[in-house]
């Protein structure tokens, strides 16, 4: 199916229930009383981040997989210790939160990947990248050194723009507490948006559809457009992940293992069916001008992973990164206690990869 009404006759809007505070989002509602339910949270409501989620509950992959997902948005930057409470099942994010949150000590796993570019985009006001003489296709040092002095929008510290900002300072030999001006702004896309058109920020690091907003409506442009033209060393991460606290691991692997199932239906169709995903996108990020979605899905429709499984390759770089932004900050490294085989379990998503 690739038509979009034929995607919008499929959903059901809804108000979602659950312990996440902030905005809820559509969802589907299956008649099937006895599918196993699952609650998620993520930082926004949309953005090509959480795409493989909510494709899979609006093309029903989920109902393939026999499985209901309530999905949640939270706005704001970091999620993970919503686990703690038992209101929230999985959590949507980068592995950076399950790393420092696991340092913390709390009992989550990593049991699923989803996107494999570090797909948060650095976006300036274009009078600003004309003024310092750079675009997405300047020099890497150039670009970061036209960082300096700006006021950046970032959704906090720990969450991934954060991070992003001063991992690209330490490439420079830069102190992005120095040299940067960075600036926490609750409230996701459309509070970063208001950041901008108010002066309160001159740029911002974000995913689409909010940096793909800031071109059409902002008069911004790509400084770093993360997908297509990202530092070499961020040419492959395990960027999104799922995650799940350890009891709930224990007492919904059923579930867990039926969501993973979802996801991988979700991501297969992506690579192979790329113009049902399209539709389905064009239908899910309304709003945007034609010319606008098309550079959208231009950039973003090939930044997810074929297989879900978690790597331990990939975990080794995010570490690395971490460590990098927490020189940065003054923090020391994550301990060295922190390895693949207790940050993540990729038997869960194993087992949903039989048969398919």
């Amino acid at each position: 199916m690739t038509d979009k009404t034929a995607f919008s006759r499929r959903s059901l809007l809804v108000t979602a229930t659950g312990a996440a505070a902030g905005a809820f989002l559509p969802k589907i509602v299956h008649a099937q009383a006895s599918m196993p339910e699952l609650t998620t949270l993520r930082s926004t409501s949309k953005s090509w981040l959480w795409a493989a989620e909510d494709y899979a509950s609006s093309a029903g992959f989920f109902t393939e997989a026999r499985v209901k997902v309530n999905s949640n948005a939270s706005n704001r930057g970091t999620n993970v210790a919503a686990l703690q409470g038992g209101g929230v099942d999985i959590v949507l994010g980068d592995p950076g939160e399950v790393l420092r949150a696991r340092a913390q000590n709390l009992q989550i796993r990593t049991f699923i990947a989803t996107v494999s570019r570090y797909a948060s985009h650095v976006m300036l006001k274009s009078d600003i990248l004309s003024k310092r003489g750079v675009d997405e296709k300047s020099p890497e040092a150039k670009k970061i050194e036209a960082l300096k002095g700006l006021k950046l929008g970032t959704t906090g510290p720990g969450a991934a723009p954060d991070a992003l900002f001063r991992y690209l300072a330490s490439l420079a030999g830069m102190d992005a507490n120095r040299d940067f001006q960075l600036v926490p702004i609750q409230g996701g896309g459309p509070a970063i948006l208001a950041a901008l058109q108010q002066g309160v920020i001159e740029g911002f690091c974000l995913s689409s559809p909010t940096a793909d907003m800031a071109v059409q409506r902002q008069n911004c442009g790509y400084l770093f457009q993360m997908a297509l033209n990202p530092p070499a060393q961020l040419k492959e991460v395990q960027y999104i992940v799922a995650s799940s606290g350890e009891a709930t691991i224990a007492s919904k692997r059923d579930a867990l293992e039926r969501y993973a199932r979802g996801i991988a239906l979700a991501l297969r169709s992506i690579k192979s069916e790329p113009q049902k995903f399209k539709a389905w996108a064009k239908d899910w990020f309304e709003g945007l001008e034609p010319e606008t979605f098309e550079l959208a899905f231009a950039n973003n429709g090939a930044i997810y992973f074929d297989d879900p499984t978690p790597k331990q390759a990939l975990l080794d770089g995010n570490i690395a990164f971490i460590n990098t932004v927490n020189k940065q900050m003054g923090a020391a490294p994550l301990q060295d206690t922190l390895t693949f085989a207790n940050v993540s379990d990729p038997s869960i998503a194993a087992a949903a990869m039989k048969g398919l």
